[in-house]
């Protein structure tokens, strides 16, 4: 699911800036002279030393507004508070480390290419250097084009190790109508408007910012722009001490706490305000904050506070936030959580029959080192400084993306970023970094689908020779390639998604402070992968019987002339009914090839019988 914080955050960097001089070389000479006179000449311009705004901020339709009260100091220090509803989030430069504070406290700093690429760049924009001449970037002219049918002059500006710039300079006034710029998001979109002078240089008092892979388009209004504003250096330092919003009952950590293991997806019994009753939560590294189940939300009387679209497996979202009460985990206690309302109760209930009340993700993971042990279901949760990695463990840098580790993979020979999900039950690759380097050219590939809190989203199952991450090598793969334009898979800095298809051959431990994964290969290490061989999707309906959802194409299921919307009568003479569970009816099918099974299917209201033989089909 997903995780739209670090969008309104990797925005905010920018429009806090003073938005002011860009150009190119050759022909842009003149129109950075000209430009540079619009915004009030060299003299003013270089005399703008410090900057302090305020402004009135909203992510339409969403229903949440706010306040954002921003602080730049040249060179490339910036400080920015963002009040947004329930949210609450700070964030810095101190000309070293990019740091935020999230909703609930946390400290983080960012490290990953794409967010210190983005802000190599904007320090350059800030600076302003760039007009006066210098190196480590070039401009270049790129024609003309029109921004609200006002006739602007293009430039790009790419910045040696930053990302680049494309500025809309209105040809009459020389300002900027419109900047684009390569954001760890994706591209992003800004038009600017209302421009006034302070202190003899022009700025901008309105900005829209469009981000099309997540969905979000943010307004800001500027109430006021002090310049030359005296501003204390310590505020852009990151504060030396982390939030502690738990604790350990009885002190200690807690290690070797059973979780249940269905469907590869990680269920771990919490309490939520106190309540006697336990409900299963999803241990998922992929989400971003803490989500509960909006039925449950309801009954609780938790206000809802406007809401977020967010990017996930599936595509987009929209999430409602909320304050939830504190909660319990095996004995750890959490104190009142700005969280996410969404109905997650139903995401797994047909497939796996699980019915969960929410779920775990950054908010609870970050606060501590958790060690997943697949192979025996148990997991630990250790205090950050007091854990030791073992022997045997791999340990790989995994810089935080959106709040997810990112880990360098590498499949076949193409290298790239990929997030690492515990809630996702199966591994992907992104359409556009397949495409790139030429992965599934030449090889066999299957229609078929992922689904996630942004929907259903089509893909194609393709095997491959390897994968890599850090130095452990996995055999013949199987990943689905994704063609979706938004969600997770639009997100250029990711590449694919680490699933639980690849994870439960590991004991893997999470260090979000130090942002590395460890991983020791386990009994699991050499299966095989996808081990199905009928290509046959299974849900349970509320009536409880079994209905057949997809059929992979050129399988043995279609091959035995099974169809979607069947309904599951008997298999192999055991009546359908019968089976505890869809996960045991599906392990019937991982049986070796040449197998075959008696299915008798009802369609349209008429008894019949299938058969099925196994084979690998992929």
């Amino acid at each position: 699911m997903r995780k739209p914080l670090h969008s309104l955050v990797a925005a905010f960097v920018a429009l806090a800036l003073p938005t002011s001089l860009w150009a190119s070389r050759t022909h842009a000479d003149e129109l950075i002279r000209r430009h540079l006179e619009a915004l009030g000449g060299e003299k003013a311009v270089r005399a703008m030393s410090s900057v302090l705004s305020t402004a009135e901020i909203e992510i339409l339709g969403t229903g949440l507004k706010g306040t954002v009260r921003s602080q730049s100091l040249r060179p490339c220090l910036s400080f920015t508070e963002i009040s947004l509803g329930p949210l609450h989030i700070r964030e810095g430069y101190d000309g070293k480390r990019i740091w935020m504070i999230d909703p609930n406290g946390k400290l983080q700093f960012r490290r990953d290419p794409a967010s210190l690429e983005y802000q190599k760049t904007i320090c350059l924009l800030e600076s302003q250097e760039y007009l006066f001449g210098g190196t480590g970037f070039e401009y270049t002219a790129l024609g003309t084009d029109t921004v609200r049918g006002i006739p602007c002059n293009v430039l790009e500006i790419d910045v040696e190790k930053g990302t680049s710039a494309k500025l809309f300079l209105n040809d009459s006034t020389y300002i900027i109508e419109r900047m684009e710029i390569k954001a760890p998001e994706g591209n992003t979109v800004q038009t600017f408007g209302d421009y006034r002078r302070v202190n003899g240089v022009m700025f901008p008092f309105f900005t829209k910012t469009e981000i099309t892979a997540l969905g979000q388009t943010i307004e800001m209004r500027y109430q006021s722009i002090t310049a030359h504003a005296a501003i204390d250096p310590i505020v852009f330092l990151p504060p030396s001490a982390d939030v502690k919003d738990y604790r350990f009952a009885g002190g200690g950590s807690r290690e070797a706490v059973p979780f249940k293991y269905r469907s590869r997806h990680l269920f771990i019994p919490a309490r939520i305000g106190g309540h006697d009753r336990e409900v299963l939560f999803l241990i998922d590294s992929g989400a971003s904050m803490t989500v509960i189940d909006s039925s449950i939300a309801a009954q609780m009387g938790l206000p809802l506070e406007g809401r977020m679209p967010g990017a996930g497996a599936g595509g987009m979202a929209d999430f409602t936030l909320t304050r939830m009460p504190g909660f319990s985990i095996a004995g750890i206690e959490f104190s009142e959580q700005t969280a996410i309302s969404f109905p997650v109760a139903g995401l797994l209930r047909a497939f796996d029959e699980t019915e969960i009340g929410g779920i775990l993700g950054y908010d609870f993971l970050s606060r501590f080192i958790t060690k997943i042990d697949y192979e025996r279901e148990r997991i630990s949760f250790f205090e950050p400084d007091s854990f030791a990695p073992g022997i045997g463990e791999t340990t790989i840098e995994a810089p935080l993306v959106h709040n997810i580790f990112s880990l360098p993979v590498t499949i076949d020979a193409a290298a790239g970023a990929f997030l690492l999900d515990t809630g996702a039950n199966s591994s992907l690759v992104t359409g556009s970094f397949a495409e790139k380097n030429g992965l599934a050219a030449g090889r066999r590939t299957l229609d078929t689908a992922i689904r996630g809190a942004g929907g259903d989203e089509k893909a194609a199952l393709c095997r491959f020779d390897s994968l890599r991450i850090g130095g452990v090598t996995l055999m013949n793969p199987v990943l689905a390639v994704t063609s979706a334009k938004k969600g997770i898979s639009a997100i250029e800095s990711v590449n694919g998604i680490v699933g639980n298809d690849i994870l439960e051959r590991f004991t893997v431990t999470l260090d979000y402070t130090r942002q590395r994964v460890l991983l020791e290969k386990n009994g699991r290490f050499g299966e095989s992968f996808f081990k199905d061989r009928s290509g046959l999707e299974l849900a349970r309906r509320e009536d409880r019987s079994i209905v057949v959802v997809a059929v992979v194409p050129d399988t043995p299921a279609e091959e035995a002339g099974i169809q979607s919307g069947d309904i599951l009568l008997t298999v192999g003479g055991t009546r359908a009914a019968q089976f505890e569970s869809i996960r045991e009816i599906m392990s019937l099918f991982e049986a070796s090839e040449g197998t075959t099974y008696t299915i008798e299917i009802s369609r349209a209201k008429k008894t019949m019988q299938k058969t099925l033989t196994l084979a690998d089909y992929i």
